[in-house]
């Protein structure tokens, strides 16, 4: 039958690093970093991207666990950076995908690996427009120019998760270190210029 179509489900996905000193239990040894909330934005606009092909991605995992979005330990409970970056990309739900072209310099690392330099998402909600951008050079900023085919930009607010060292976390005494920061966004017009923070996640809602 040429009318039916099969689609793709991603099962656990998210990155497992090296352990840090949280504890000795299962899975439960490492806090994910502002370098995870990069992979986790950088996998979701993939997702996003591609939506058509895809029934179910499910992170791995909820809590206390790889790529986790929350810590518990008794009566202690941290949301992690991974967990900013769903929380930040929730607007994307319920609207309808747009292409959204990123042209930036590569970053190269290791031999011969290259990352993009520039990546990310958009939907259409009526008449807003939400963008999501990663940046994952870990110091450079990327300065880009925005052009919104077929839409003129009236008001907009950003959300920007980011911190000065990649590694930076949230922790049991330290929850909030990691944090994103919303506030108006000063753009207009069908173009406009932007710049990325480095080790940056940005959410543009035009």
């Amino acid at each position: 039958d040429k009318g039916r179509k099969v689609k793709l489900v991603v099962d656990e996905w998210g990155a497992w690093h090296r352990t840090t000193p949280l504890g000795p239990a299962y899975l439960f040894n490492y806090v994910p970093s502002l370098r995870d909330a990069l992979v986790t934005a950088l996998t979701l606009d993939i997702f996003n991207r591609n939506a058509e092909k895809l029934a179910m991605c499910n992170v791995a995992q909820l809590v206390n666990n790889i790529n986790t979005l929350f810590l518990t330990k008794d009566d202690r409970f941290v949301p992690t950076t991974v967990f900013h970056v769903f929380d930040m990309y929730k607007s994307h739900q319920g609207g309808s995908s747009l292409r959204l072209v990123c042209d930036a310099p590569e970053i190269s690392y290791g031999a011969g690996k290259r990352l993009w330099g520039l990546a990310g998402s958009a939907s259409l909600h009526g008449k807003t427009l939400v963008v999501t951008v990663v940046n994952p050079h870990a110091s450079d900023p990327r300065v880009a120019d925005l052009s919104l085919r077929g839409g003129s930009a009236k008001s907009a607010q950003v959300t920007v998760l980011t911190a000065p060292d990649i590694h930076a976390h949230n922790d049991f005494d330290h929850p909030d270190s990691v944090a994103p920061k919303t506030e108006p966004a000063s753009v207009s017009g069908s173009s406009f210029t932007w710049t990325f923070p480095p080790a940056s996640v940005t959410k543009l809602e035009i």
